[in-house]
């Protein structure tokens, strides 16, 4: 391996830390942070498969960590009105311009981010309506804009729902989302053994950071973490969007 090759590699271990601290700290934001720079490493295709199956493997870890907080009754909505949004996104992204539709749908996350922001403490009453819309949403945006999580914030602020509570469900949410992108997209990442290898230690090392710093977090401060890293996933879609136009 060239001295670039190895700078590289390591450069894409890092961002894999940090992806696999945030999520195992807030809950989300492994597939927004590291995204943008797979994709500039590896391409498009390789770069959004190598973000799918980590996501998947980070959620299936996270999953296990947390899996007394799982709200149930929730996720019992949530999961499958996932996979039932995801039928209208890739309709969507098939039939519709790609930058046209990158605008369209970060400005309306970012719509509804700033109206749970309005909120200000009020919540919307719990129903199994909303929790289906969050669902819905997420697997949408999950094909549209190419992370599910906004969609879940959404649902979890208007709600008022706890963040370990959402932290923890939120891990079956991506797993269902993430396998059935690879499903769809019907490939796995092409990366050598030993790039796997360096990749999950860099995935297992970030989650052990964020188990430590998990405790220490204020359920309120993550939370906001939470929306930070929402609206500045949707910023990002936003701007690649324009950018293309």
């Amino acid at each position: 391996m060239t001295t670039p090759e190895l700078l590289a590699l390591l450069g894409l271990a890092l961002t894999i830390v940090v992806g696999a601290v945030a999520q195992r700290t807030t809950g989300m934001g492994f597939a927004l942070l590291i995204a943008p720079f797979l994709v500039l490493a590896l391409g498009p295709l390789e770069g959004i498969l190598v973000t799918n199956a980590f996501g998947v493997v980070s959620s299936v870890v996270n999953l296990v960590l947390m899996w007394r907080d799982v709200d149930w009754p929730r996720a019992a909505v949530l999961a499958p009105m996932g996979i039932v949004g995801i039928v209208p996104g890739a309709l969507a992204v098939r039939w519709l311009p790609e930058a046209p539709l990158a605008v369209a749908v970060a400005a309306l996350i970012l719509v509804a981010l700033a109206l749970t922001l309005l909120l200000r403490g009020r919540t919307l009453p719990r129903s199994r309506a909303l929790a289906a819309a969050g669902g819905f949403t997420s697997g949408f945006l999950n094909v549209t804009a190419g992370a599910g999580g906004p969609g879940l914030v959404v649902y979890a602020r208007a709600t008022g729902w706890p963040h370990h509570l959402f932290a923890a469900t939120a891990q079956l949410q991506f797993i269902v989302l993430g396998a059935a992108s690879l499903l769809a997209k019907g490939a796995l990442p092409s990366l050598a053994a030993p790039t796997w290898a360096v990749l999950l230690v860099a995935l297992a090392l970030g989650i052990g950071i964020g188990s430590w710093l998990a405790p220490k977090l204020d359920p309120d401060v993550g939370m906001r973490i939470v929306m930070v890293l929402a609206i500045g996933g949707a910023l990002l879609a936003l701007g690649r969007g324009l950018l293309a136009l």
